[in-house]
């Protein structure tokens, strides 16, 4: 196989450049020749891109190829979506539904004969809208699921290599005569060329723009044709199959040159090759009617100008359009809660205006106690409902909603000044806004390397803005990016969603259980890795969980992936983006780019886009390296490490093997293909090579624990393992909450299609054990022991906690009591307090240990508990799988709460042994797992005599007859408790 593209990631790739400018930099200057002209020093600059990857070059060995032990799964076709082609949303609004799909070359006739009434298209697919080519051709039996084993194999790669026809016919609404009509594609990808009864409307290009097209007039009565000829995008490259042998192949290729798309599905080290790169009408299509006076994307700026938050300022700006040929005056009405605003405007033909309603001229929009948008775990996400209209001659002419939160985001950051010293300062982007200024400098030659990573800088003048603050005291934070929301730092956990869905399947009721699984482990930020995610399903759902976003645009890995060609087009695609979603308050910054600033042109553009048309937020070019931690590492490391060596700072990447559980692997892979590992493991991402290679992680896991000999000894020792590192990776983000981090990420939370990569949930929503030690650190009172050296914490995410009480029990695996300590601590708000060290040294020499820790409040309520297993080193693990089998005793009892199942669960240990990693997972009659399923708990170790009550929360739906809770773990007797 002929290879030209680079094989080395990224991140190494830039490193090793900015590694070799810094010494170019600073190394002592030859002296000149006599005669010469001094030269002025050279400051250090952000380098542009000097190398690029083109992916795959050439068709795989088929030697190479993934192998499977089972046959390919046939085809099964889904009832086709019925329904009228036009539904009523609102007044003035309609959903176009009733498409149908041909691939292009089996259509020969031209847009302005399949777009007439008349023609036959009865053969063509019943479409699924939203949705991609593939999705439909799933749902009507022509191919296999491609998340099931190697069914993508059965998938022909030319679905990305042809165009496709999209068709309905609709009627018009009746009451639409005299009435301003557009047709609004709120996604199509690639490219698409839009046809209305025989006559071609005009085109679309990228993946994230609207497309609206005024069809004023040009409705016929009765029945009228809509055709829609729609592109893949134009590179979209070379598919890597992985397998055992041909390892992870390359992150992207040729299609990077075409962002604005979904640039993964070329492939990744997280998700295969897509077969049709998500082409299609992946997003819904609208049709609106309005009267002379049309409104645009508003802006709800809200400012906290008291330091007590008593006070939010709400300025709401509206775009207004006159349609008409004549001079018009329209009245703008904005009402939300108990307020309601008016201003009048005189328009000119065809002219447009901005509204801007400010508590300066209208007092009510200075709201008294407001209900504030906060990040889970800090207040409730509070969301309040806007109406906008517009009213011409005593009509309404057009009406709008809307729904937005009160907050402010402010940010803490180390900036060079104009003497090239670098300063912490506060940056308050809202009141620079309404200074009309610019804070940040982010291009190249803003960005300057300073002693611990590269930093933006101030732009000139700016050191004296009132929207820029000297901030003393967190030395060890620089140059790192920290939070703030309404005037609180955020300690920021959570992780990165590549794509939510690897087929584009957005609709809420399929994305809804993964957002509520981050809320439910306690995160509070996600990251909308690359752009794949921008939907307005997306942005709704991290508004109502209180997830702040940090959302980049469509290019990747500097100095590894193609640059964008079509910059006008990728800068219009992010203006529409930015307009459409700015008032979503979980948006908490832009990065222009993954790992790696866009080239000059790009970048300048992406800054003054959020400058324009957002001006609220921080522009960062780059997710890693400037005022932010570099990305990784991706394979499993030493728990210790996490608090000593990785992912200071602000860290937006970082991972480590996360295999997910018995059940959900058993549901992805083929019953042949589940043990030994072989191919079908690896084309669900175990990877053999590559950042996540997971060789490091069953190394330690067969010293720990031995190899594993079948697929269910495996997963129990796999467990064991991912508890342990996700727990470290987040209690050595709180050890030095403060002081040197101020976020730390995980690559990734949310895996695009059934996963063995980095997860702590599955495709499926099932949790594993990644995902309750992520829970269990990150939880709002939480009690820990430090590594390496032992130091007992309390760590404190709510209000202010005085004279609790931490515990810390020390026993064998026998249960003979080692060591018993206790201290009385008092923990500020969102504060991490020292209780005592433990001198574990000498009670490790002796073999395995058990560390049980627990605190109660002054109430005498218990408000954390712990519980962790260590050895002196590796192999001293081996003595855990001696450890005698306990029999749980049991109970559970439901009832039902609205459209879901309450189940409580109490356990108790009656044995002389602890029962570690006691797994809970809710099971139907028929054999089948409920899902989702939402436990307080899970994982769950029980010392001798130890009680636990487990509260689990399931739709009523998802259910099947009588249900169980089945019981295993690391030495637990395996149990079904019946559910009264």
């Amino acid at each position: 196989m002929t290879d030209c593209s680079i094989r080395i990631y990224g991140a190494a790739a830039l490193a090793s450049l900015l590694a070799s400018t810094a010494v170019a930099q600073t190394a002592p200057p030859a002296p000149l020749p006599a005669g010469y002209a001094g030269r002025d020093p050279v400051r250090s600059e952000w380098p542009v891109q000097v190398r690029q990857s083109l992916g795959q070059v050439a068709p795989q060995d088929p030697a190479t190829l993934p192998r499977s032990r089972a046959p390919l799964s046939k085809p099964v076709a889904k009832p086709a979506p019925g329904g009228p082609a036009l539904t009523q949303r609102s007044p003035g609004l309609w959903t176009v539904a009733g498409w149908r799909l041909a691939e292009a070359p089996d259509v020969k006739a031209d847009g302005a004969t399949v777009s007439r009434a008349g023609y036959d298209a009865k053969s063509w697919y019943v479409a699924t809208v939203p949705g991609t080519v593939l999705t439909t051709l799933v749902d009507r039996g022509v191919y296999p699921d491609p998340a099931f084993g190697l069914n993508n194999m059965a998938i022909p790669e030319r679905l990305a290599r042809q165009d496709y026809w999209y068709r309905t016919e609709i009627d018009v609404p009746a009451g639409t005569l005299g009435q301003h009509l557009e047709l609004n594609f709120k996604g199509v990808n690639y490219a698409a060329e839009i046809w209305l009864n025989g006559a071609r409307l005009g085109t679309m290009k990228g993946a994230f723009i609207r497309g609206r097209f005024d069809v004023t007039g040009k409705f016929a009565p009765g029945r009228n044709v809509i055709a829609v000829k729609v592109s893949p995008p134009p590179h979209p490259g070379i598919a890597h199959e992985e397998s055992m042998t041909a390892g992870v192949g390359e992150n992207g290729g040729m299609q990077m040159l075409d962002g604005p798309t979904f640039v993964a599905t070329e492939g990744w080290d997280w998700i295969p090759s897509i077969r049709d790169r998500n082409t299609g009408l992946w997003q819904g299509v609208d049709l609106i009617a309005t009267g002379p006076a049309a409104l645009g994307d508003a802006q709800v700026v809200t400012t906290l100008p008291n330091a007590d938050n008593s006070v939010a300022n709400v300025e709401i700006t509206v775009p207004v359009r006159n349609l008409t040929d004549q001079p018009t005056t329209a009245t703008v009405t904005a009402t939300f809660d108990d307020v309601t605003v008016a201003r009048t405007v005189a328009l000119d033909a065809y002219a447009s205006a901005d509204v801007t309603m400010a508590p300066t001229e209208f007092p009510t929009l200075a709201v008294r106690n407001p209900k504030l948008w906060w990040p889970n775990g800090y207040g409730a996400p509070a969301l309040h409902d806007l109406t906008l209209t517009s009213v011409v001659g005593g009509a309404v002419s057009d009406t709008k909603t809307l729904r937005f939160g009160m907050r402010q985001v402010t940010y803490e950051i180390s900036l060079m000044d104009k003497t090239d010293t670098l300063r912490r300062v506060g940056i308050d982007l809202s009141k620079a806004r309404a200074l009309h200024t610019q804070i940040v400098d982010g291009t190249h030659q803003g960005i300057r390397q300073t002693e611990n990573g590269w930093a933006a800088s101030l732009v000139p003048g700016a050191e004296t803005s009132p929207a820029v603050t000297p901030v003393a005291g967190d030395a060890g934070l620089a140059p790192y990016l920290l939070i703030k929301v309404n005037g609180v730092r955020i300690a920021a956990r959570g992780g990165n969603i590549g794509m939510d869905d690897f087929m584009k399947r957005t609709e809420r009721a399929r994305l809804l259980p993964f957002f509520r699984l981050h809320q439910d482990a306690n995160l509070n930020i996600i990251r909308n890795w690359v752009g794949q995610n921008t939907e307005e399903t997306f942005y709704d759902l991290a508004d109502e969980h209180g997830l702040m976003i940090l959302n980049d645009f469509w290019e990747s890995t500097q100095d590894y992936n193609i640059e964008a060609q079509d910059v006008p087009l990728f800068t219009a695609n992010a203006e529409d983006v930015v307009k459409r979603f700015r008032n979503h308050p979980s948006i908490v910054v832009w990065f222009g780019r993954n790992e790696g600033v866009p080239q000059p042109i790009l970048n300048e553009a992406l800054q003054r886009i959020i400058n324009r048309e957002d001006g609220t937020r921080l522009y960062m070019g780059s997710s890693n390296r400037v005022n932010l931690q570099n990305s990784g590492p991706y394979n499993w490391r030493p728990e210790s490490t996490y608090f000593t060596d990785h992912a200071k700072g602000f860290s937006v990447e970082l991972g480590t093997p996360s295999f997910p559980t018995l059940e959900a692997w058993t549901r992805a892979i083929p019953k042949a293909d589940l043990w030994p590992i072989g191919d079908t493991w690896a084309y669900h991402d175990w990877h053999q090579t590559g950042n996540g290679a997971v060789k490091t992680y069953m190394d330690t896991l067969a010293t720990r624990y031995g190899a594993g000999t079948s697929l269910p000894d495996f997963e129990r020792k796999a467990q064991m393992m991912e508890y342990d590192s996700y727990r470290a990776i987040f209690e050595g983000f709180n050890a030095g909450l403060w002081t040197t981090n101020s976020a730390r990420m995980l690559w990734m939370t949310q895996p695009a299609w059934p996963s063995s990569a980095w997860q702590i949930f599955s495709s499926d929503y099932d949790t594993h054990a990644a995902f309750y030690g992520t829970k269990k650190a990150s939880e709002p009172v939480h009690v820990q022991m430090n590594l390496p050296d032992h130091k007992v914490v309390l760590v404190n995410n709510g209000p202010a906690l005085t004279a609790a009480v931490v515990h810390a029990r020390v026993t064998s695996l026998d249960n003979r009591v080692l060591a018993d300590q206790r201290a009385t601590v008092s923990a500020g708000a969102g504060l991490v307090a020292d209780a005592f060290t433990l001198d574990l040294a000498p009670l490790l020499a002796q073999g395995m240990v058990l560390v049980s820790l627990d605190v109660t409040d002054v109430a005498g309520k218990t408000v954390s508990q712990n519980v962790y297993w260590q050895g002196a080193d590796d192999t001293a693990y081996r003595g855990m799988t001696q450890m005698a089998k306990v029999r749980l005793t049991s109970t559970a009892t439901s009832h039902r709460d609205g459209d879901e199942i309450a189940t409580t669960l109490d356990l108790s240990n009656p044995g002389s042994v602890a029962a570690l990693a006691t797994k809970l997972t809710v099971m139907n009659a028929d054999g089948t797992q409920v899902l989702p399923a939402y436990f307080t708990d899970n994982y769950v170790s029980l010392l001798p005599g130890a009680k636990r009550r487990i509260e689990i929360r399931y739709p009523a739906s998802a259910t099947k007859g009588r249900t169980t809770v089945a019981l295993r773990g690391w030495n637990v007797t395996p149990a079904a408790v019946k559910v009264r």
